[in-house]
């Protein structure tokens, strides 16, 4: 028996009941997808948190055999950085990097090129991680750097009297550190900062053209200091305004983190401070002796 027309049940969809669904869908994937980017960009600030913790450890393990921290770098001979002498300390004595040696010795030329995984912070957009700025020497970048210090190029800015001494006033210098040189406390002061996205320059989170300065793990050039940064969308990396992270990776305190960059503390502690937090209290976690404790929920 054939029905009428009238009473036919309706087949598929009509256009306008699909416009609706991919209307709908589309508001899901919106909602979506920026849990998704902050779930994502949690792992990836976890895991660059351990990479942090993983140097603390060795830098304890360095201190407990040696009886001080590591220099933060050397430009005399035997020169090189932090990193090299805690090598075997985070599996990679393999590299068979010579400490007797200056760091671009032939003999450490193939060591120093490498790109190590520890340091690299997983938020950080990757590009070539390798600087090839010398053709004849490329290097290893690195995300994580030895802050020496306030400069006192910096205090002049500021308005700030200078500290004693100008420049080399946090725990990883060119000297030796020992435990009960660092009067501010072991929990409020620096031993590594994020700077990364080197050799990239980034500014005011956009890539700029151009590049940084010493991105190499294993050149001493490395080492950063507070001394000021550009708050300018344009120009050179550089410009000495008083911001101090998250303005540009150009040897300053910057990460890809929302809102905050990771500092590695010599009691090994991890904590990501905020960007807002005020020079002042900055500069107060960079020294290792200079009486300005910082108080709780400062940073």
């Amino acid at each position: 028996m054939r029905l009428q027309p009238a009473l036919r049940r309706r087949q598929g969809s009509t256009l306008i009941e699909l416009l609706v669904v991919i209307s709908i869908v589309a508001m899901l994937v919106a909602l979506l997808l920026p849990a998704v980017q902050w779930a994502r960009e949690s792992a990836r600030r976890v895991q660059c948190q351990n990479n942090l913790r993983q140097w603390g450890l060795a830098f304890a393990m360095r201190e407990q055999s040696s009886g001080a921290f590591p220099p933060g770098y050397r430009r005399v001979s035997p020169s090189g950085t932090f990193v090299a002498p805690l090598l075997p300390l985070v599996e990679q004595q393999a590299l068979n990097y010579d400490l007797a040696r200056d760091w671009n010795d032939p003999v450490n030329r193939q060591a120093v090129g490498t790109k190590l995984k520890l340091m690299i912070c997983p938020s950080t957009p990757l590009s070539d991680r390798i600087d090839r700025t010398d053709a004849l020497l490329p290097l290893g970048s690195g995300d994580y750097s030895s802050s020496h210090g306030v400069n006192a190029k910096y205090c002049l800015l500021a308005g700030w009297p200078l500290y004693t001494p100008a420049d080399d006033n946090g725990i990883l210098t060119t000297e030796r550190t020992r435990l009960a040189e660092v009067i501010d406390g072991l929990s409020q002061t620096i031993l590594l900062v994020e700077d990364a996205g080197r050799p990239d320059l980034w500014k005011l989170g956009r890539r700029v053209a151009g590049t940084t300065d010493n991105p190499g793990w294993a050149d001493p050039d490395f080492e950063i200091a507070l001394d000021g940064s550009d708050h300018l969308p344009t120009g050179s990396g550089q410009g000495l305004g008083t911001c101090v992270m998250n303005c540009t990776n150009d040897n300053e305190a910057y990460s890809f983190h929302p809102g905050g960059v990771n500092l590695l503390f010599a009691d090994g502690h991890v904590q990501l401070v905020r960007e807002t937090l005020a020079a002042e209290v900055f500069a107060a976690l960079t020294t290792k002796a200079a009486g300005d404790v910082v108080r709780d929920g400062a940073y």
